[in-house]
């Protein structure tokens, strides 16, 4: 195997998995946005119910 044949591998396979991290932390960042919705909307019922 060549040397540009090594780099165009190590290329590859470097972006494939930029891109499965990108998207990792995408659905993270969603889920993380969707409980802290759901907390601050539980924490406003409890307040509400408590005053």
């Amino acid at each position: 195997m060549g040397i540009t044949e090594a780099l165009f591998l190590s290329a590859v396979t470097g972006v494939a998995s930029s891109i499965a991290t990108v998207i990792a932390l995408k659905v993270d960042i969603k889920w993380m946005r969707e409980i802290l919705k759901d907390h601050g909307e539980r924490i406003n019922k409890l307040e509400t119910n408590t005053q």
